[in-house]
């Protein structure tokens, strides 16, 4: 017998915002999801692996068949090189953690 659950069914896990030029902006992607389960999803908690990574999700529970957004966002100033962050779902699924992952690289800006 299978017991009723939520379950994210994400279109991508990771964002890869390719190369950008350094500067003080906050790069922001859309994670969307669907509630693939039969119960309703409640995301308990978010964390991030950095203060310079930034999460906003859905606060309210998502109906079974309903979709939804994670915004995830990084913060560029003072960084340059290649970077990999994560966003750490908590949730009513099985397993409960969700990864996503969004990477790209920094490269200075040209000097006229």
């Amino acid at each position: 017998m299978m017991l009723a659950q939520a379950n994210f069914k994400f279109e991508k896990t990771e964002h890869n915002f390719g190369t950008v030029t350094e500067g003080k902006d906050t790069l922001w992607c859309e994670f969307k999801f669907v509630n693939n389960g039969d119960e309703p999803l409640l995301i308990s908690d978010v964390k991030t692996s950095c203060e310079c990574t930034l999460a906003e999700w859905p606060k309210h529970s998502i109906a079974p068949g309903k979709s939804a957004y994670i915004r995830g966002g990084f913060k560029i100033e003072g960084k340059s090189g290649l970077f990999s962050k994560n966003i750490i779902l908590i949730a009513n699924t099985t397993p409960a953690t969700t990864i996503l992952t969004m990477k790209g690289q920094i490269v200075p800006a040209v000097k006229q």
